[in-house]
């Protein structure tokens, strides 16, 4: 595979290409370069996000053996950060996750002097000066090396959970879509599941159920009544599989109101359907390190077609993750992922 380096000089190419050179000589994939210019170019052609953007590159991230599992870059657009992309150390790469505005979630990491870490979807760690245990940048905990609870999906490789899809022939005219919905993005609290289906009771008091949540009442506030219905440990943040559904039905059934809540199986089809029927779901991804599983709230998708790779689809799921450090729209290639899960539907009756 043909290689190039990257020099980090702090300099623009002056080239049709979107990517500024990195801050130390690096050895870095064509393909990785050239993936991450066709990304920007397909999202400022098609959205208002990064009119004028160039790409900058940071630093590898890796995962707990000290292996590559992707590459960090910096969206910027004069002067400012809009955004980030994380892509693939792999021989076919592809943008695994990406936000729109703001800052990369390694921002305050010593440079040259801790190893970033990226093991999954919004899974963002730094390893500390001890070598020892790892600083997770969700809940700004450090937890011992010994402690963790998986290596970390990207270690085990990617799946392509959606293979059994046809075909694109290269008769088809190249398309973009996307859509995202107006949904809260509240801050974790007690645990990701209350918080996560408190997104979507938001959403749903401000469609045609105000019943669901009085104005006086705050975030926290709703999070802890979904909690108890969920029977969420208070210590640990961890909610049952099938409680999470009953607590969901139950808590609108205290409101006057019918809710069909169902776990199905993790596929982007179903998802882009729910969005596309203006319900916003719940996106379940496993072997977190630190939690085990994670509850985020679908909100959105994003789906293109490249014509010089023989009209591939890349679709993308958007999520609010629940952290109060990360931006508020995140764009996850999950069918790339082997943790992702499932999906839970709320549907109003």
């Amino acid at each position: 595979m043909k290689k190039i380096i990257i020099l980090l000089v702090s300099m623009f190419l002056f080239t049709s290409s979107p990517l500024v050179f990195a801050e130390k000589s690096i050895n870095i994939d064509k393909t990785v370069i050239d993936e991450v210019n066709t990304y920007i170019s397909i999202i400022s052609q098609n959205t208002e996000n990064w009119e004028n953007a160039k790409a900058k590159y940071e630093f590898p991230l890796y995962d707990f053996d000290g292996n590559i599992t992707s590459f960090l870059f910096t969206v910027e657009e004069k002067g400012e950060d809009k955004g980030y992309i994380i892509i693939s150390n792999t021989s076919q790469p592809e943008v695994l996750e990406s936000t729109r505005e703001g800052s990369h979630p390694y921002i305050n990491k010593k440079k040259n002097e801790e190893k970033a870490v990226y093991v999954g979807p919004t899974m963002h760690y730094v390893e500390q000066e001890d070598n020892a245990s790892y600083l997770d940048l969700r809940s700004e905990k450090v937890i011992n090396k010994r402690s963790l609870k998986s290596k970390g999906s990207l270690s085990k490789g990617f799946t392509n959970k959606e293979q059994n899809e046809p075909q694109i022939g290269i008769q088809t005219i190249i398309s973009y879509s996307s859509k995202i919905l107006n949904v809260a993005d509240m801050a974790w609290y007690i645990g990701c599941s209350p918080t996560s289906f408190g997104n979507i009771v938001r959403y749903w008091d401000s469609n045609g159920y105000p019943n669901l949540v009085q104005s006086t009442t705050t975030d926290k506030t709703l999070i802890e009544v979904l909690a108890t219905n969920m029977n969420t440990d208070r210590s640990s943040g961890k909610t049952d599989w099938n409680d999470r559904v009953t607590g969901m039905i139950n808590f609108w059934d205290q409101k006057g109101y019918s809710v069909s809540v169902s776990r199905v199986s993790d596929s982007y089809s179903t998802h882009k359907t729910e969005i596309n029927n203006n319900r916003p779901n719940i996106i379940n991804v496993v072997n977190d390190p630190t939690y085990e599983n994670h509850d985020m709230t679908g909100v959105g998708y994003e789906e293109y077609q490249v014509p010089e790779e023989n009209f591939k689809w890349y679709r993308f799921v958007i999520v609010h993750d629940t952290w109060p450090s990360t931006n508020k729209n995140i764009y996850l290639n999950l069918s790339n992922f082997s943790s992702w899960n499932e999906i839970v539907t709320v549907k109003p009756n």
